[in-house]
């Protein structure tokens, strides 16, 4: 930590199906995140792509702490070592970060910086990242503190 003393923190990356194509999920900080969520997140983000009819599969990770306590260097850290440890999981074509609650566009960068450092530049390894370093304009932004969108599609047309 930023005064010198270490704190150890647990962390979590569930891939819960991939058959649709790559797992994709967001990742998480937040001092309740366990593996039981992570695990039921990770589930229901199969679900959902699955849903719409996106080429995904489902994933999800998360980090047990608050992140409104920690400075910007420490959750800069923070995430460079979570991705050093799931750095064997993910890749551009087979499991992609993208931000969940308490992460956002900085820490997807933070990802593909650390993840770029063991494997060279890849900016297809996270969603969400600041346009700056190839993202899209809604990688940036703000978190929402409840919000809930629906989408239908409308049935086709039949003529009689």
């Amino acid at each position: 930590m930023d005064d010198g003393h270490i704190q150890v923190l647990t962390g979590y990356r569930v891939q819960h199906n991939g058959a649709r194509g790559p797992y994709k999920g967001g990742v998480r900080y937040h001092q309740n995140a366990d593996i039981e969520e992570v695990r039921a997140l990770a589930s229901l983000m199969t679900w959902k792509t699955a849903l719409v009819d996106l080429p995904f599969g489902g994933a999800k990770g998360g980090v047990q702490v608050d992140p409104r306590l920690l400075s910007n260097s420490e959750l800069n850290r923070l995430t460079r070592r979570y991705t050093q440890s799931i750095d064997h999981l993910i890749a551009p074509n087979s499991d992609i970060p993208a931000p969940d609650l308490g992460t956002n566009a900085q820490t997807m960068a933070w990802i593909m910086d650390a993840y770029g450092q063991l494997h060279g530049h890849s900016p297809a390894i996270v969603t969400g990242k600041p346009v700056e370093m190839g993202g899209g304009p809604l990688g940036e932004r703000p978190q929402p503190a409840g919000e809930l969108r629906t989408y239908s599609r409308k049935p086709p047309k039949t003529c009689h």
